[in-house]
């Protein structure tokens, strides 16, 4: 699915790119809202030891202060996996949690750190950016299993379907980096990457200490997508880069 997924963003932002090296000026206008959409997937970073890549919807709008800064409200759908292999303290393990996230979010434009671009790899640079925020995430989880194979050495507990502690609802803070591409005055293809940190060592249902697991950190969660911004309402006229386009 991971190939599949990556292989497309490759084809879409190579046909986009055509497109790009080709449209009049102004090569980046200003508008003072984006709305963006994608599909992707997650990777599950808690106490069982693989992750399954499950697939997420990944909405946004954001309030464009400047051209260096801007900040705005993000919704992610989808699921999160993972699951232990047969070994020598259990006989296989696997949880699923069907997630809702929303976050607020500042982001800023390293872009704009450079040159006015003039072929399509700093075109790609010139739309990096990186950012920081503030979430929260309810929990719908399901099909965790419990079946441990008892040890004398470790003298592991018998767990029982009935110890399962789970977090409906946690708090999380998850860092953005990314980049838009634009493919016209209004559209632009975006590739968004975020790591999370949740504050709930139970969005995988499972909290093991030694001597089954060696987990010191609260479950942690990344989400890759691929999509598409749009600027919403006037266009151009603010920014520092139509100002640089018009005199370049």
């Amino acid at each position: 699915m991971k190939s599949k997924i990556i292989l497309l963003s490759l084809c879409i932002a190579a046909c986009f790119s055509s497109k790009a090296q080709v449209r009049l000026d102004p090569f980046y206008p200003y508008s003072k809202w984006t709305f963006g959409l994608g599909v992707g997937y997650s990777e599950l970073y808690g106490d069982l030891a693989k992750s399954n890549s499950e697939a997420v919807v990944h909405l946004h709008l954001d309030r464009n202060a400047n051209e260096w800064v801007s900040y705005g409200l993000e919704i992610q759908h989808g699921g999160l996996s993972s699951y232990e292999p047969k070994n020598h303290w259990t006989s296989g393990l696997s949880v699923n949690n069907n997630f809702t996230g929303a976050s607020i979010n500042g982001k800023v434009c390293l872009g704009e750190l450079f040159n006015h671009p003039t072929n399509f790899f700093t075109k790609t640079i010139f739309g990096l950016y990186v950012g920081v925020g503030a979430g929260y995430m309810l929990n719908d989880i399901s099909n965790a299993t419990l079946k441990f194979k008892k040890q004398d050495v470790a003298n592991i507990t018998e767990y029982s379907p009935s110890s399962l502690k789970t977090s409906t609802g946690n708090f999380y803070v998850p860092f953005i980096a990314g980049f838009n591409l634009h493919v016209s005055r209004r559209v632009m293809f975006n590739v968004n990457y975020e790591f999370a940190y949740a504050m709930s060592d139970y969005i995988d249902s499972y909290n093991f200490l030694q001597p089954v697991a060696n987990n010191q950190y609260n479950d942690m969660f990344s989400v890759l997508t691929f999509g598409l911004d749009f600027y919403l309402g006037k266009i151009g006229g603010k920014g520092r880069s139509s100002y640089r386009t018009r005199h370049n």
